[in-house]
C-alpha cells in the first residue's frame, strides 16, 4: 500500500545525532502498517509496533522508548491505561494518543493518563503524525514543563469531575472549540516566514515550491523573528551563524554545497543541525519538505500551547467543594 504523498525524495530527522525508539499500537494492521513505514523513513528512528496494550507492556518493561503512540481504543486494556501504565514504567516517555473523536473528556483523559497530544483518525495528512512524533521527540530532549503542566491540570480537572463535580457549560464549550480549532490548526500550519543566507539555489528551490522567502544578510536582525533559516555550506560566514541562532528561535536548515567535505558533515553534526543534501549534486531539490515539516511542527506545538491554555482554563472553571 503507498503511502499517499510518498515522494522518494527520503526522510531524515531533523537534528539529533542518535537513534529514537518509537513503539505504536493498534490493534488495526493497516493502521500499524502506515505508521511503520512512514516513521521508517526517518533515518534516526528505531519503530517498533503491537497489536494490543498486553503485547506493549513487555517491550516497555524491557527496552527504553522514547515516544509511544497508541490508539485509544484497543482490544483488552485501552490506550488510556496503557499510556498511564507506560508513563509509571519510563516516566519520561512521551505518549500521543489515537482517537477517532476528540472529545473534552477523552482529551482530559488522554492527558490525565500522561499523553501529550492526540491524532485524528482516520488520518488525513500522514505528515502531521510525522511533525507529532518530531514535536514530542523536543520535549522530551529539551525538558520542557509546557505538557507535565498541561498533564497536571487535567489530572486536577478528572478528579475533580470524578468527585461529582462538574465544570459550567460554557467552560465544556469553549474547550471543544479549542479542540476543534487544534484539530484545524494541524491541517493549516504550513504559514510561516522562511529566511535564506547567502543561496541563490535555495531561495529558487524555495519559491518554485510555493513558499514565501526572502534573502537577508547573515547579521541581519531579521533572523531571530523567522521561523527557518536556510544557509549554505558554501558562505564562508555559516558556521559563526549556526552558532549564534544555535538557541534562538529559528530552526536552521544547513544545505550542503556541491563542494562540501566530511569536515562539513561532522561540524554540523557537532552543533545538532540538519544537514540537507549532502553527497549530492541536487541538494536544494530537497528543501521544501524539510521546511514543511520544520512548519508544521512548529504549528504543531503552537497550537498544543493552546490546547494547553484552554485546557487550564477549563480546570479553573470546574467548582471544588466548598471548605
Amino acid at each position: 500500500m503507498d503511502l499517499p504523498f510518498e515522494t522518494g525524495e527520503g526522510g531524515g530527522g531533523e537534528g539529533g545525532t542518535l537513534a529514537s525508539t518509537v513503539l505504536v499500537v493498534d490493534d488495526e494492521p493497516v493502521v500499524l502498517d502506515i505508521c511503520a513505514r512512514l516513521l521508517e523513513r526517518e533515518s534516526d528512528l528505531v519503530v517498533l509496533v503491537a497489536a494490543s496494550a498486553e503485547d506493549a507492556l513487555p517491550i516497555l518493561r524491557e527496552q527504553r522508548v522514547d515516544v509511544l503512540v497508541t490508539d485509544k481504543n484497543l482490544p483488552g486494556m485501552g490506550g488510556v491505561d496503557l499510556v498511564a501504565e507506560a508513563r509509571n514504567l519510563q516516566p519520561t516517555m512521551e505518549a500521543l494518543m489515537i482517537t477517532a473523536y476528540a472529545s473534552s473528556e477523552s482529551v482530559i483523559a488522554a492527558f490525565a493518563a500522561g499523553a501529550s497530544d492526540y491524532i485524528l483518525k482516520p488520518f488525513d495528512d500522514l505528515r502531521v503524525l510525522r511533525a507529532k512524533v518530531r514535536a514530542a521527540l523536543e520535549r522530551r530532549t529539551s525538558g520542557t514543563q509546557v505538557r507535565e503542566q498541561a498533564r497536571e491540570q487535567a489530572r486536577e480537572a478528572a478528579a475533580l469531575l470524578a468527585a461529582g463535580q462538574d465544570a459550567p457549560e460554557p467552560a465544556h464549550v469553549a474547550l471543544e472549540v479549542e479542540l476543534r480549532a487544534y484539530e484545524e490548526s494541524s491541517r493549516t500550519v504550513l504559514e510561516g516566514k522562511v529566511a535564506v543566507v547567502g543561496s541563490e539555489d535555495a531561495l529558487r528551490a524555495l519559491r518554485e515550491a510555493g513558499f514565501e522567502v526572502r534573502e537577508v544578510a547573515p547579521y541581519a536582525p531579521e533572523l531571530e523573528t523567522v521561523d527557518v533559516v536556510v544557509v549554505e555550506t558554501g558562505d564562508p560566514q555559516w558556521r559563526t551563524l549556526a552558532e549564534r541562532l544555535q538557541r534562538r528561535p529559528p530552526d536552521v536548515l544547513l544545505l550542503a554545497s556541491p563542494q562540501a567535505d566530511l569536515g562539513d558533515l561532522l561540524e554540523a553534526i557537532t552543533l545538532r543541525m540538519d544537514l540537507v543534501g549532502f553527497g549530492s549534486t541536487q541538494g536544494a531539490s530537497a528543501l521544501p519538505e524539510k521546511v514543511r515539516m520544520l512548519l508544521l511542527r512548529r504549528g504543531v506545538q503552537r497550537a498544543q500551547d493552546r490546547l494547553a491554555a484552554a485546557l487550564s482554563v477549563f480546570r479553573r472553571s470546574i467548582p471544588t467543594p466548598s471548605a
